[in-house]
């Protein structure tokens, strides 16, 4: 897709930068000039924009995640086809600048059965809304938990017509995809199907990175760690670090079992599981479920570098365009 920075889009949203750009879309940071506030737009490539049946679908659950008023979950601001210009479907987001849980596992590694359940609280209260209104996710993964400045946890990429290409994920090679078969449950790799258990899977293995430092399984290609995913179960985080409590292995393990009735039906019912142990850990803060902003050390809102990735960056960059 051609960069479309300097254009206007809807006569309204002023595109100043790419920030990221993926198979489904590319994200711009942008300025909404009649709010004069920052944005983040999400414009769909040609070859998908001319699929009418992929942008009805695609503008269908984009209204239906606009309706998730939520404190976690970042906010869809806007959408339409820009015909004042240059051709787009396009979706306009709030902007968070901040960075996001794969960077925080990526610094730390195993974050601790305490820090991982206060990270892990406010995920699952998103979910839990999320899924109370009959929404679903498709790829909760780390790169999709974005930590604001202020240390609001906030989820991403809601609602983005996934399912369809699904046929096409074991096959491609490049490190997003990579990236999202590690959280893919069985079903997903097997029928090319999700429900809400769907994304119980996907928020267990996300817990166990937390609490391991590591994804469950490892392999060279996409095909090899979806074939470990359907065949094989997920280890107890116990089993890597000994000081992991039997009751959240026992959430995490009924969270990814590879049987969708025996996993959590919800993300509401795993979180009630998760508040209720993090209760007895930690009883101080008992009030847990109803903090919204989690605690950020300063070193983690300075600027500093691994390599090119800045920790203070505009999330959006992280947002899955898959």
């Amino acid at each position: 897709m051609s960069d479309l920075t300097g254009e206007i889009i809807d006569n309204r949203y002023q595109l100043q930068k790419v920030v990221a750009s993926g198979g489904m879309a590319t994200i711009y940071y942008a300025l909404d000039l009649r709010l004069d506030r920052s944005v983040a737009v999400k414009i769909m490539h040609p070859h998908l924009a001319n699929d009418e049946d992929f942008v009805a679908r695609f503008i269908r659950e984009a209204k239906a995640a606009a309706a998730l008023a939520h404190p976690n979950i970042v906010a869809i601001q806007d959408q339409g086809w820009n015909q004042s210009g240059v051709p787009a479907v396009f979706i306009v987001m709030e902007y968070i600048e901040g960075f996001t849980l794969r960077d925080v596992i990526a610094d730390q590694g195993a974050l601790g059965v305490t820090e991982s359940l206060r990270y892990f609280a406010p995920i699952a209260a998103a979910m839990a809304a999320a899924h109370k209104h009959g929404i679903l996710h498709r790829d909760i993964k780390p790169e999709n938990v974005l930590i604001s400045k202020d240390g609001r946890v906030k989820i991403a990429d809601f609602g983005l017509a996934k399912g369809a290409e699904l046929g096409s994920t074991l096959t491609a090679e490049s490190s997003v995809i990579l990236g999202s078969v590690s959280y893919l449950s069985p079903e997903q790799v097997q029928r090319g199907v999700s429900d809400m258990r769907s994304d119980v899977y996907a928020l267990g293995i996300v817990l166990f990175e937390m609490l391991t430092g590591k994804k469950p399984y490892d392999g060279e290609s996409p095909i090899q760690i979806a074939y470990m995913h359907v065949n094989q179960n997920i280890p107890a985080p116990s089993t890597l670090i000994s000081e992991i409590p039997a009751e959240l292995d026992e959430i995490v393990l009924k969270a990814t079992s590879n049987n969708p009735d025996k996993r959590f039906k919800d993300a509401g019912a795993m979180q009630e599981r998760v508040l209720a142990l993090l209760s007895k850990i930690d009883p101080n803060r008992r009030q847990m479920s109803l903090e919204l902003d989690i605690p950020i050390p300063k070193a983690k809102v300075a600027k500093k570098k691994r390599g090119k990735l800045e920790l203070l960056k505009s999330v959006t960059t992280q947002i899955d365009l898959k």
